[in-house]
This record gives structure tokens, C-alpha cells and sequence, in this order.
């Protein structure tokens, strides 16, 4: 039976039964991808769309957080195995009570305009982040500074949020609570320090590449939107001397069919991600440049909480989560060793201390599962007489149309084609993002990627009324026990705690998990320097690649 309905589902799939993204058509970046012949010493790396921001403090996407670690660092950075190392600070001290950080700038340092990099700049990209006015996604991570939740909800003036300057180079932060993930916070790219001067004086337009002041290992020369993003080495980066790329070109190359044919012909050097279906046959053929890695990452699906169609009915929520056979999207659909989730976080972050909150019907033989799912939903109101109708949005990638494409097949099989009827929409990344954001959906793909070895990175996203929160839910009692949890001195206590909430907003069905992901990518042979298998956040920095 298992056996047969895999079949079933991989038949509806290639024939695209019964959903009307199958007539969609995937948007190549292809006549873009020439290598630039001018120089020898330039790569050419695939970023898999085009980046919402250019922007660092506005960064939400992994392509607009790709480029931010090129243009620009933060006080600490990181290494190829994700761990914080010194970036323009030359050193930090840590209090006795873990928290209060010192960071003392490198001597000399500099803008790629020649302009010197002050503790004020710090403090003003810090603020910058908090500033209700900017409204960044990822404020929260000025949150635990002292004031910073006062400031992001509009109830503190951003000139209070808990950063000084001791000097024009030593920075003081405060934190409410200690946090061991904050030297790897410090690393990430939206507190990466712009100029104050550059951001002041051209507003909305600094980050036009006639405009832009960078902070990082290269700068920007050319940016056509949908076309490619063209960088060169800053020659006033601090570590210049070992920067040995001279120039980075990114192409946002959609469909990865036509990435995969330009990395063949010479015109890539690093794609982003590869076909799906030509997975075993490219690790065949090419081992020694195929990588794939473990990602600490979750694939799910959001419900709009918002929508009265799921908002008060738990029951519909559930039974679409356990329709889902993730044996057979892992297996059938995708096929790169990427782990089923049945739960909100992945069972590695933080050395596992969060594994087993899988659902205990994840254990159910798949039959019980479906009998199941097919009493919810029958309580929930929904049958031949009363069908329901959803959507799935999902940005435009083939490997998330397989995915709508399979889910459909299931809940179809698993209801009645008579009792669900199922569509799905497929969006540009940036029309994608904002969707989400404002609730414009059924139910929407999403995807996220740990930001930094903390299971608060996961937590996030099922905070009531926080900015990645794109299922718009709240759980009660969620924020408090987070709230607690991260506040807490004993770290059996914030465990516990954590796990608490986690399981309240899994007991609520906000989302539905579907998988931890890997990621494979192809790297020319004459790339050095580069070594993704000990990446599992994906945090790339072309300042490490050589020829």
C-alpha cells in the first residue's frame, strides 16, 4: 500500500494533475551568465534569485544576506564552520556576569571611501537596526540589548538602546540577560556596520552603486536588477592583503537547469542549487565537485492564521499536517538526504539538546495517520457535500512546484479529490516576501535557515506579532515562556522552558514541518578555499575563495 501510493504520487506529479501552477514557466536569468572575459581574475557564482535588499539592516533572504557578507562586517564574523571570530573588532572582553561586551575597533580602520570607521558608526548601525522607523525583520536582534524591545515597539527613543562608545574605538553593549549566541548575533549581517555619514547624506539612495560606502572585503560596482550584481575587491578592507578574488559576479539564476548548463559550459563557477531530479547522475559524474551538506534548516508550510478558514479550526490545521507523507517528499520529491520534521525545530541544532519534540503521531504507522487525518477533517466540517477550497503560494523554483505539486496529490488521496480542491500560485522572490508578510495567502511555502547556532533562531519564528512570524499566529502563553526561558541563568531551566513553548505552538498547528534540508552545490575545480561541508549554516564570504 505504501509502496503504491509513493507511485501514485510521483505519477500525479509528473503529470501535474489537478494543479494549476503546472502550466507556469520558470523565469531564467540565463542571458546574463556570460563570464566577463575582461579579467582572469573574477568568479562568477550563482545566487539562485535575485536579493531583496541591498541593504544590510533589511536583510531577510539568504541572497540578500549572501552579497551583505561581501559589502559589509560587523564587530565579529565568522569562519567556514560558523563559528564568531574577530571581524573589525581586534578583541572583546566579556564581563564577570556575561552581561556586558567591550569591543575595541582594529586600528586604522576604513570605509572603501578612505573615510575612517568610528565607534559611532557602530553605535548608529545598531541603533539603526532598532529604529521602529527602519521596521528591519530582523530587529529582534537588537532585542535583548538593553531597551531594544522598548525601542522596537516605539515605547524608547533609539539614542537609549544599551550601546556607548568608551572612545572613537571601544564599544560598550549591554545586554538584559546573558546569551551565549551573542558573539555569534554580532556576526550576522544586518549588525554590520555601515557609515553613518554615507547613510545620512544620500537617505533612500545610498545603496545605488554610485552611492555606496562599504565596510566589508569588497564593494559594489554595478547592480542590474534581474541581471547580475558585479563587486570588486575594497581595496581599504583591513585584510586586503588576503582577499584574493579581485572581482565577484552574482547571477540571480532561477532555474537551476540553467545553472547547472552554464556551470557546464565555463560560465559559473559555484552554482547555488542544482536539479533536483539530475541529483544521483551529477554526484556520478562529478564527485569531486559536487557537495552536499547538512543544513541547519526547516522546510514548512505556513497556514494564514489570519484567514478565517484556518484561524479557529485546529482540527483542519491538524489533518492537513498528518496528510502529509514526509517519507515520501524526502524519498520521491526531493531525494538529497534531507531528514522528515515533525516538529518546529531540527533535532541537531545546539548538539541536539531539542530533539525528540516530534508529534507522537509521527511514530503511527502511515495507515493510522490517514484514518486519522480523515476524521479531523471530516470534523472540522469539510467533505464531498462541503469541499475545501486552499491555495499554495510559493516562490517560482522547481523544487518548490514539485512540492506544492506532491502535497496536493496527497491531500487529494487522502480526502477526496471531491472534498479538496487545490491551486497553487508561484511568485518572484520579492513579490513572494512581501505576500507573505502582509498575509496574502492560503497557505504559503517557507523556508528558514538558521542564523546562528541557537534554537532562538527557531523560536523566532513563532513569536506573537514578530516580523518572521509569516503565519501571523499567536499561541498563547508563547512569547511569556520564551520570554522566560531566554531570560533565564540556568540553562536546564531555558531548556526546559523552550521546550515548552515549542510544543504550545506545535499543540496549536500554526505550521506544517515538512523537512530539514540539505544543500548541493557545484564548485570548480580551480575554485580553493572554499570547504561547505562544515558549513551547515550557508554563511558564505567570496574573501575565502582563490584560484
Amino acid at each position: 500500500m505504501y509502496h503504491k501510493k509513493n507511485v501514485l504520487i510521483l505519477a500525479l506529479i509528473a503529470s501535474c494533475v489537478s494543479i494549476s501552477a503546472c502550466s507556469d514557466k520558470t523565469k531564467s536569468s540565463e542571458n546574463n551568465s556570460s563570464s566577463n572575459s575582461s579579467g582572469n581574475n573574477i568568479i562568477n557564482v550563482d545566487l539562485g534569485a535575485d536579493i531583496a535588499t541591498l541593504d544590510p539592516q533589511m536583510a531577510e533572504d539568504v541572497q540578500s544576506t549572501r552579497v551583505a557578507y561581501d559589502l559589509f562586517e560587523g564587530l565579529v564574523t565568522a569562519d567556514q564552520s560558523n563559528k564568531p571570530i574577530l571581524g573589525l573588532a581586534e578583541k572583546w572582553d566579556i564581563s564577570a556576569d556575561n552581561k556586558t561586551y567591550t569591543f575595541h575597533l582594529r586600528p586604522s580602520l576604513k570605509f572603501s571611501d578612505g573615510t575612517p570607521i568610528t565607534a559611532d558608526d557602530v553605535i548608529f548601525s545598531f541603533q539603526r537596526l532598532a529604529d521602529p522607523k527602519m521596521a528591519s525583520p530582523y530587529n529582534l536582534l537588537t532585542s535583548n540589548i538593553v531597551n531594544g524591545q522598548a525601542i522596537i515597539d516605539g515605547k524608547a527613543a533609539v539614542n537609549t538602546l544599551g550601546i556607548k562608545a568608551l572612545d572613537a574605538s571601544t564599544i560598550q553593549i549591554t545586554l538584559n540577560h546573558p546569551d551565549s549566541a551573542f558573539l555569534s548575533i554580532c556576526a550576522q549581517p544586518e549588525l554590520a556596520i555601515v557609515s553613518k555619514a554615507n547613510v545620512t547624506k544620500f537617505g533612500t539612495t545610498w545603496t545605488d552603486p554610485k552611492n555606496m560606502v562599504t565596510s566589508g572585503a569588497y564593494k559594489l560596482d554595478e547592480r542590474v536588477i534581474q541581471g547580475y550584481i558585479l563587486e570588486s575587491k575594497n581595496p581599504n578592507y583591513y585584510d586586503a592583503k588576503n582577499v584574493a578574488i579581485e572581482q565577484v559576479k552574482f547571477f540571480p539564476i532561477v532555474d537551476k537547469n540553467s545553472s547547472l548548463s552554464q556551470y557546464k559550459s565555463g560560465g559559473l563557477d559555484i552554482t547555488y542549487l542544482l536539479p533536483i531530479d539530475q541529483y544521483k547522475t551529477i554526484k556520478a559524474q562529478m564527485p569531486e565537485q559536487e557537495h552536499t551538506v547538512s543544513w541547519e534548516t526547516i522546510e514548512y508550510l505556513d497556514f494564514n492564521m489570519t484567514s478565517p478558514k484556518f484561524k479557529d479550526n485546529i482540527k483542519l490545521r491538524q489533518a492537513l499536517s498528518m496528510a502529509v507523507d514526509r517519507q515520501a517528499i524526502v524519498k520521491d520529491v526531493m531525494g538529497q538526504d534531507q531528514k522528515p520534521l515533525y516538529a518546529y525545530t531540527t533535532s541537531t541544532v545546539e548538539g541536539g539538546k531539542f530533539a525528540g519534540l516530534d508529534y507522537e503521531w509521527s511514530k503511527w504507522p502511515r495507515d493510522l495517520q490517514v484514518a486519522k487525518a480523515q476524521q479531523l477533517f471530516k470534523e472540522a466540517g469539510y467533505g464531498p457535500n462541503h469541499p475545501l477550497q486552499v491555495s499554495i503560494s510559493y516562490n517560482t523554483r522547481d523544487d518548490h512546484k514539485k512540492k506544492a505539486i506532491a502535497i496536493a496529490s496527497m491531500w487529494q488521496q487522502v480526502f477526496g479529490a471531491n472534498s479538496i480542491q487545490v491551486t497553487s500560485a508561484n511568485q518572484e522572490w520579492k513579490t513572494f516576501l512581501q505576500a507573505r508578510h502582509k498575509g496574502d495567502y492560503d497557505l504559503a511555502r517557507d523556508g528558514w535557515v538558521a542564523d546562528y547556532d541557537s534554537v532562538d533562531s527557531y523560536t523566532n519564528l513563532y513569536m506573537c506579532n514578530g516580523p518572521q512570524n509569516n503565519s501571523h499566529s499567536c499561541t498563547v502563553g508563547y512569547n511569556d515562556l520564551i520570554t522566560k526561558a531566554q531570560n533565564s541563568s540556568d540553562a536546564k531551566q531555558r531548556i526546559e522552558l523552550t521546550r515548552q513553548a515549542l510544543k504550545a505552538a506545535m499543540d496549536n498547528y500554526v505550521v506544517i514541518p515538512l523537512y530539514q534540508d540539505t544543500y548541493y552545490r557545484l564548485v570548480s575545480p580551480k575554485v580553493k578555499g572554499y570547504t561547505p561541508e562544515t558549513n551547515h549554516l550557508d554563511h558564505v564570504m567570496s574573501k575565502w575563495y582563490k584560484f
